[in-house]
């Protein structure tokens, strides 16, 4: 296969997967919302009722609500297992251009290399008769080698990492992320890595930590694929912790360096209506 056909067909296929993460993200946040808006009309709707002992109108108003919030939510979760799978797919294509890359580089024309002629070496002339050879001593032989340990890869270590992360255990699921970052720290992976563990931080609410890795992964990684998304996983980071002011710091941020990132952006938006 042509290497040129193949870095466009696997540059095209990163793009395309792009576009559906922005827009499985842009669904869920929609959706997301609605569960928001529901969830805050069943608790109304128990509050005025809470006085009444009869069955009325609203009771079957709330049921209604209640069956649609429990379909939302289910949603909600296959959507998040979408947007899981394809960032996956997008690190995983990002390692694929990277080898190819390499690949590329290592495709040098081989020269042959002629020693330049020289005088033969010299006769070495047999030993006078009655003379005594002394023999060489040996070398002593080397010690024995210590057996190293392997380490697994970083694309090893990442996709155990991923599978833990998409059946929920976020606690293990960030370790290896995190084994990653600090085994492999100029691993194309380890950027992606180290968001992967805020965001399992963010999943066991644990936003103080979330919010770090996030930071982590802007200041330390200018040129990662996850900055971006970085910047507004930040600011959700900062809204479950109740800072409002550092969470509209953090979506016009992404406003500002990520003018082409229109479905991120029109997220940022939406968060920003919500705290301004």
């Amino acid at each position: 296969m042509i290497p040129g056909k193949t870095s466009l067909g696997l540059l095209a296929g990163l793009f395309s997967l792009s576009l559906m993460g922005c827009a499985s993200t842009m669904d869920m946040e929609d959706l997301q919302a609605r569960v928001d808006a529901n969830t805050a009309q069943i608790k109304t709707l128990k509050h005025q009722g809470g006085g009444s002992g009869s069955v009325s109108q609203d009771s079957v108003r709330l049921a209604d609500i209640e069956n649609r919030l429990d379909q939302q939510k289910a949603r909600l979760a296959t959507l998040r297992g979408r947007l899981d799978v394809i960032d996956h797919r997008l690190d995983t294509l990002m390692e694929k251009i990277d080898e190819q890359n390499a690949r590329i580089k290592s495709m040098t024309p081989l020269t042959a290399t002629i020693s330049p002629p020289g005088n033969p070496p010299a006769k070495v002339s047999p030993p006078l008769s009655g003379t005594a050879v002394v023999p060489t001593p040996s070398a002593s032989p080397p010690p024995p080698a210590t057996p190293t340990v392997l380490q697994p890869s970083a694309n090893v270590l990442y996709r155990q990492a991923m599978n833990d992360y998409q059946t929920g255990h976020y606690q293990l699921s960030k370790k290896e992320f995190a084994q990653v970052v600090t085994l492999y720290p100029q691993s194309h992976l380890a950027s992606s890595a180290e968001f992967w563990v805020g965001q399992s931080d963010f999943n066991m609410k644990h936003y103080d930590e979330a919010a770090s890795s996030f930071l982590h992964v802007i200041k330390n990684y200018p040129s990662s694929p996850k900055r971006a998304v970085a910047y507004f996983k930040l600011g959700r980071s900062y809204e479950s912790l109740g800072k409002k002011k550092e969470a509209i710091h953090s979506y016009r941020r992404v406003l500002e360096l990520f003018p082409l990132e229109r479905q991120l952006d029109e997220l940022a938006k939406r968060r920003l209506s919500r705290l301004e």
